[in-house]
């Protein structure tokens, strides 16, 4: 099984941010050292590893392994490196994950000096995600985001020397005025770092985020989609050159470094969510905890479970959702865990509709798996609906 964990804090929102996450301002964050401690954070800290103490009793997940814990945001390394030991030292006690398990947080580079990086490596944490999103300067400041590009260079070089072997980077294409050319130069800053893995996302324009709320003016407009699809099929080729496989829709690893704990969501694998926000699929139910920081703890610390919505997944929903999540990965969705998951084969449940996609050329299919071609690639979303209930 996975754990997420979610730290909602941020030292800003950037201007395309829809993820829960609340900005806490860099006075109460570790930047470069320098800080103090937040009760409210001391407060979460807290309710999240009570919210742990009481999965690990749960009479369903005895006996279950864990071999992947992910600490997302938000921003986790807004909390001190106390903190964040504390937190991957108690989770992997409590839930018995062992050192050789994937242990990763998210990192924004204006966040992290050495002190930082000792801590996380001293509580297991082995693999680095951190937001690049963009070596150039002035897309770093249209995005809204906190950190310089010489923070990018001075982080990872900081967290190789602390003994991180594992690396994730992301970037993002499709920005306000970005072009081909601007695109290419930060792929190739990104390879020239050398991670052992890379997400590329397009910028989405989300509700309730600054950008969304220009584009409602008329004051920025939706990226050109042939021209994102260009810088989609250049990071493609470009990175399948410099020795990136593509892996999954958005994701490009060395070989042997993809990513564990992303594809038990992409193989539909039951996974425990704590924290505010934080989302869990456990038993055919999935759930999703308060929003409201204080409503969380509040729940927490008064003994009480902090949903805040769940959903019996039932059958037919269960098979959809287990195709369109396996499709995002090269490999396809396999027709040997389908059956073992449903007792019933993916061809007898939709046949009709694997066929029709396939003349259409935006499936296809080996004697053992089902997967998107390559030109379907880019219309993924459309191909998803089609197996809805």
């Amino acid at each position: 099984m996975a754990l997420y964990v979610h730290i909602p804090f941020c030292v800003a929102k950037c201007y395309y941010c829809s993820f829960h996450s609340y900005a806490i301002g860099r006075e109460n964050c570790v930047l470069r050292g320098l800080g103090q401690r937040n009760s409210l954070m001391e407060r979460y800290v807290k309710a999240l590893l009570k919210e742990g103490e009481k999965y690990s009793r749960s009479e369903y997940l005895a006996g279950k392994s864990f071999d992947s814990l992910y600490i997302g945001g938000g921003t986790p390394t807004c909390l001190t490196g106390g903190q964040l030991y504390l937190l991957l030292a108690s989770l992997r006690e409590l839930f018995g994950i062992p050192p050789e398990a994937e242990i990763t947080v998210e990192a924004n580079p204006g966040t992290l000096d050495s002190g930082m990086l000792r801590k996380l490596r001293e509580g297991g944490c082995n693999r680095l995600s951190l937001g690049v999103q963009s070596f150039d300067s002035r897309e770093l400041k249209a995005l809204g985001r906190i950190h310089q590009v010489s923070d990018v260079y001075n982080t990872f070089n900081e967290a190789r020397r602390e003994g991180f072997a594992n690396i994730n980077i992301d970037l993002m294409y499709g920005l306000p005025g970005q072009d081909l050319r601007q695109w290419a130069a930060n792929l190739k800053e990104g390879v020239e770092l050398r991670p052992e893995h890379i997400s590329l996302y397009q910028l989405s324009l989300e509700e309730n985020t600054p950008f969304y709320d220009l584009l409602q003016k008329g004051l920025l407009a939706e990226f050109a989609e042939d021209t994102a699809a260009e810088m989609y099929s250049l990071a493609q080729g470009y990175l399948a050159a410099n020795g990136y496989g593509h892996y999954e829709i958005s994701n490009y690893a060395k070989s042997g470094w993809e990513s564990v704990h992303n594809k038990k969501y992409w193989k539909y694998k039951e996974y425990l969510g704590l924290g505010s926000g934080a989302t869990g699929f456990l038993d055919g139910n999935r759930y999703t905890n308060y929003g409201d920081i204080h409503a969380y703890c509040d729940a927490v610390i008064a003994d009480k479970r902090p949903v805040e919505a769940e959903e019996i997944i039932d059958t037919r929903t269960a098979m959809a959702e287990m195709i369109f999540m396996g499709l995002r990965l090269k490999q396809g969705v396999s027709k040997k865990d389908f059956a073992e998951r449903f007792t019933e084969r993916i061809e007898d449940i939709f046949g009709e509709t694997i066929q029709r996609l396939k003349a259409k050329g935006l499936l296809e299919e080996s004697t053992s798996h089902v997967f998107l071609s390559e030109k379907a690639i880019p219309l993924a979303s459309i191909v998803f609906i089609e197996f809805l209930p």
